[in-house]
This record gives C-alpha cells, sequence and structure tokens, in this order.
C-alpha cells in the first residue's frame, strides 16, 4: 500500500534499533527519540500571529520575552506562554494560533528535507513511523471519530478497523512503518482537512534520527555534532541544544512559572 511516494511496510525488522535504545516512557528526551547520537536538538513549533491578512510564526523565545519567561532546555509551552495546552485562549498582537502539537510543521519539514539530505548517505532511502491512533491515516478509511484538541479539528479512532499492517512496538506507542525518500517526510498521511506527518524517521545508514511526540509542540532531532549546529544556527528553525536526559513531562520546567489554574 502506498501513500504518495511512501511504501506500507509488513516487515518491522529495519526499527528493530530504535527498541534497544529507547528509554521508558515519559522519563526524559530519551524516551521519545533513541539514545546515541553524538548531540541532540530540540526544534520548537512555531506559533501563529494573524498579520496583513496572512499568518507570520511567532517564536517561543518571542513569547517568553514577552512573557518575562526564560528560554532553556527543559521549558514547556504553557509555562513561557502562560495559557495550557489546547485552551484555545489567544493573544492578540503576539499570537492567534498555538504550535502544532504531534506533527512536524510544514515550514520545518521543507527545510529539514533538504538539510537532513546532505547529512546521510542513503536519503532515498528512509524509514517512517506514524502513530497508530491518528484515526484520519490516509491507510485507515474506516472507524473514525472527531477529535477536537486542537485545529484544525483531528480524527482519532473510535471504532477499530483491521489493522492494514504490523504495528512497530514502543513503549506506550504503536506506530506504522513505512519507507520512501527523503521528500517523503513533505507528505500528510492524514486525510484532509488534517496535515499529519510522520513522528518518528530516521535514513537507512541511522546518521540521524527525528522525532515528534503526538503531546508535543516541539521536535527532536539526534545526530552528529555538526548536524546539530547547523539546526541551530538555522535562520527559520527556531531550535535550542538538549541532552538525552533532559526532563519532558508536565513539570520539566523549573525556572518559569506554571500558568494560572485551569479551574
Amino acid at each position: 500500500m502506498r501513500v504518495g511516494s511512501l511504501e506500507l511496510h509488513e516487515d518491522l525488522g529495519p526499527s528493530d534499533w530504535i527498541a534497544h535504545r529507547i528509554h521508558d516512557f515519559a522519563v526524559d528526551v530519551g524516551s521519545v527519540i533513541p539514545e546515541g547520537f553524538d548531540a541532540y536538538v530540540r526544534l520548537l513549533h512555531p506559533a501563529l500571529r494573524e498579520e496583513d491578512g496572512g499568518r507570520v510564526p511567532v517564536s517561543w523565545s518571542e513569547i517568553a520575552a514577552a512573557n518575562g519567561r526564560t528560554v532553556h532546555a527543559e521549558m514547556r509551552w504553557p509555562d513561557i506562554s502562560g495559557v495550557w495546552k489546547d485552551s484555545e485562549q489567544q493573544v492578540p498582537g503576539l499570537w492567534d494560533q498555538e504550535p502544532d502539537v504531534g506533527t512536524l510543521p510544514r515550514t520545518y519539514a521543507a527545510i529539514l528535507s533538504d538539510l537532513l539530505a546532505a547529512h546521510t548517505s542513503t536519503p532515498d532511502q528512509v524509514w517512517y513511523c506514524v502513530w497508530a491512533g491518528w484515526g484520519g491515516l490516509k491507510f485507515h478509511p474506516v472507524g473514525r471519530a472527531m477529535f477536537t484538541s486542537r485545529r484544525p479539528l483531528r480524527l482519532r479512532r473510535r471504532v477499530q478497523p483491521p489493522a492494514p499492517a504490523p504495528c512497530v512496538q514502543l513503549p506506550s506507542r504503536e506506530y506504522y512503518l513505512l519507507s520512501g525518500p527523503i521528500s517523503g517526510v513533505n507528505e500528510s498521511l492524514e486525510e484532509p482537512p488534517s496535515s499529519q506527518s510522520a513522528n518518528l524517521w530516521w535514513p537507512d545508514d541511522r546518521a540521524w534520527c527525528v522525532a515528534i511526540e503526538i503531546d508535543f509542540a516541539s521536535t527532536y532531532v539526534g545526530g552528529s555534532k555538526g548536524l546539530i549546529r547547523e539546526l541551530v544556527q538555522h535562520p527559520d528553525l527556531e531550535g535550542i541544544q538538549t541532552k538525552i536526559n533532559h526532563a519532558i513531562t508536565g513539570r520539566a520546567d523549573t525556572v518559569d512559572p506554571p500558568p494560572p489554574s485551569r479551574r
């Protein structure tokens, strides 16, 4: 079965290495992306602001500065923005739409597909994992239910349809495995109007790995020190170097105050 340039696989062998290098669920950065790379970066998904009839990206650093917060590797969106994720609250003049959660922003996908191609000997053979719980996946045409935790409306399964392929089993997460060229990261794996990127992807030579946890508004990349330096310095990405043992849970940010209670 194909989704654009990507092919769905039943043989999960190419993903076996990840299970040996991933940490237990919700412990640290190593719970999201495999350990063993020379360096890691956390790419922060931008918020959006309506401006002159269009939308412009707004960095976490800009939002943190406006709110008197401190930028650091373990910061969370609620703590630097002052609002809980998925609250649908806006701050007109600063940001009008929260960052994308669980999927790579389209602008980031285009940049990464070009930049990462130069850091692998196998750009035409890249492996992609997408979380099996997204109900709008193009190879899951039935059993969908509307879920409104973020904009645009997302789809998650309500009725479990027959699985189109075996799943890669990682702590508390199941993924379908696909393959294709590095440009395949620009493919949406969900039916319109949603857009869903792969959640975990790496080249056949394992020179680097990219991971987007389904509940996070950031993307982690592991690779060589030179690659990570390029990502941190890229003018159209907001990247902050991180470590495999950095915290990721709701209480990860011990520097910035949490937003007011939801109640």
